[in-house]
């Protein structure tokens, strides 16, 4: 019976990267003919230049959940697992090999790369992974994901870089255990915050970051740069191919896309601005520069169920059906399409039942009539201060105005509206959006509605919590076959949205464009750069 169902959760994991690569196919927008940037052969040296509008908010990969430092996770640390190329496809990175698992689904044991090793030049050891994992259970470190990591034994009495269920065996050998079978629990070791950091790392992991990955720290300087440099000692030689990599902070969007049409920087770090998209699109010369990808995205309203007055249910009904979400996607040039529920394409559980509601003006009027708001109300909405967010907040102020509901608007800096809006009390409104850490429903549940999430410094701003919610969510983890699962995930999206507790507005695809001396560039679904494998035209041929 144990190895029967150990089987069947082997065939559900398979059926989940399949679901990955159906949801992350990248396409050039150039002609079929156009090669592969700079060319199918890495060339050595050079220094890669990115630009943000934002700092990032820290280097701590535990707590780390905005754009600038997400990528910077990527290049300073390594992970058990990672994603390999263009693809959602699983590729061991720390460890040396996938899991071995045991036959009733709980127990993961993973053996370590040899010869790996921080940029301090001490040793890489389970001691060490399992001393960052544990950090994420710890109350204390304030982790936004540590709902995904509650089904390891022990979770709740996790303290001092310690848990239960997680145990260094030897120097090379780790042994996680969990309470019940999760289907997506390997995606979750490849997740960002599973990043390894040494043992002993403290409290300097914010600011001074010790890792294993591809690129070691040298320089913060906020508002102005980052610059990394590259880690010699790597193990996955002769990966990176650049020597640096610089990071402009406190650069306008319109201004990266100027800067790199001048060759002055080699990578956006925001999307590029809704106004310039068809210039961008249209222009033949950036065409082979220029790339589209479908990424696994729901943009979203949250409304906070323990302010007023969005803790009556009829208020957050009247917030759905004031949105024109067909208007919105026009402001972002069409890309995407408009949701019909939670889960968007490519990730398990989502369906093509309609779960939102089409603009209905008349109703959401009765709504908060009933609901004692005849005249509306004011409020606050929190976004992050670049586009889309910028182009969208006006729209949705406007819809909501025409059914008494003044919006005051608060855009912030991306790492100032984490802080915010995780906070309880504080944000009634956000505007945001959610990428897919891993392509299975239980990443957005766990990580945006669940009981879990609803803390201080957590992903779930409507602080929303339905315990019929997260059970159905759990089961789904532990479904034998695909279909189970997303009949369960169906369930959940249905009873989570028939509460409002959030309001999904479309699903997104990204266009990027870059330098036309960046070789190898490709974009990444869950990632943003994959930067150890790009490189410079104009670099040297590898020895």
């Amino acid at each position: 019976m144990a190895r029967s169902r150990a089987l069947l959760l082997i065939g559900l994991a398979a059926a989940l990267f399949s679901a990955a690569a159906c949801g992350s196919v990248q396409k050039n927008t150039g002609t079929a003919t156009t090669p592969a940037p700079g060319g199918d052969q890495p060339r050595a040296g050079g220094t890669m230049t990115v630009a943000y509008k934002s700092d990032p908010k820290t280097f701590d990969p535990a707590v780390c959940y905005d754009a600038t430092c997400w990528n910077n996770m990527r290049m300073l640390y390594d992970r058990l697992y990672d994603y390999k190329g263009a693809t959602s496809e699983l590729v061991p990175q720390a460890a040396a090999d996938f899991p071995k698992v045991s036959e009733d689904g709980k127990t993961y044991t993973i053996t370590l790369r040899p010869g790996m090793t921080f940029s301090n030049g001490s040793p890489v050891r389970a001691q060490d992974v399992a001393y960052s994992l544990a950090r994420l259970l710890d109350p204390a470190t304030k982790s936004p994901v540590r709902g995904f990591w509650t089904g390891v034994a022990g979770a709740d009495k996790a303290k001092g870089g310690k848990a239960e269920g997680i145990e260094a065996v030897s120097d090379t050998e780790l042994r996680i255990r969990l309470t019940q079978p999760n289907s997506s629990f390997k995606y979750i070791l490849a997740m960002p915050h599973a990043s390894v950091i040494p043992q002993d790392a403290g409290d300097d992991v914010a600011t001074k970051p010790v890792g294993s990955g591809p690129f070691t720290f040298k320089e913060f300087s906020p508002g102005r740069q980052i610059l990394l440099e590259k880690n010699t000692a790597y193990w996955d030689k002769p990966r990176p191919y650049v020597d640096k990599v610089i990071e402009k902070l406190g650069v306008n969007p319109d201004v990266q896309l100027l800067q790199l049409e001048k060759g002055q920087i080699d990578l956006m770090g925001d999307p590029i601005p809704p106004a310039q998209f068809l210039s961008v699109t249209a222009n033949a010369a950036l065409k082979p520069q220029t790339l589209t990808i479908a990424k696994p995205t729901t943009y979203y309203l949250t409304l906070n169920v323990k302010m007023k007055p969005f803790d009556d249910p009829k208020v957050r009904e009247a917030i759905s059906y004031a949105i024109d979400r067909s208007f919105l996607l026009k402001l972002v040039n069409g890309q995407g399409e408009t949701a019909n529920q939670f889960l968007p394409p490519g990730v398990l559980g989502h369906t093509e039942d309609k779960l939102v509601h089409d603009q209905d003006i008349a109703k959401a009027k009765a709504l908060l009539a009933e609901a004692g708001h005849p005249n509306g109300f004011t409020t606050t909405m929190y976004t992050w201060n670049t586009s889309p967010w910028t182009n969208l907040l006006p729209q949705i102020q406007q819809d909501l105005a025409k059914i008494g509901v003044k919006i005051e608007p608060r855009p912030l800096q991306q790492s100032a509206f984490f802080d915010l809006a995780g906070t309880p009390g504080k944000a009634p409104m956000t505007l945001r959006f959610w990428v897919a850490d891993f392509p299975d429903g239980s990443n957005f549940f766990q990580a945006l509605t669940s009981c879990a999430a609803a803390v201080p410094g957590g992903q779930n701003n409507s602080f929303y919590c339905s315990k019929e919610v997260d059970d159905l969510v759990v089961q789904a983890l532990a479904a034998g076959t695909t279909e189970e699962a997303e009949k369960l995930y169906a369930e959940a999206t249905a009873k989570l949205l028939a509460d409002n507790p959030i309001v999904p507005l479309y699903y997104g695809t990204k266009t990027e464009v870059f330098g036309k001396n960046v070789g190898g560039y490709h974009p990444q679904p869950i990632w943003g750069f994959d930067m150890a494998a790009y490189w410079k035209t104009d670099g040297k041929p590898l020895s």
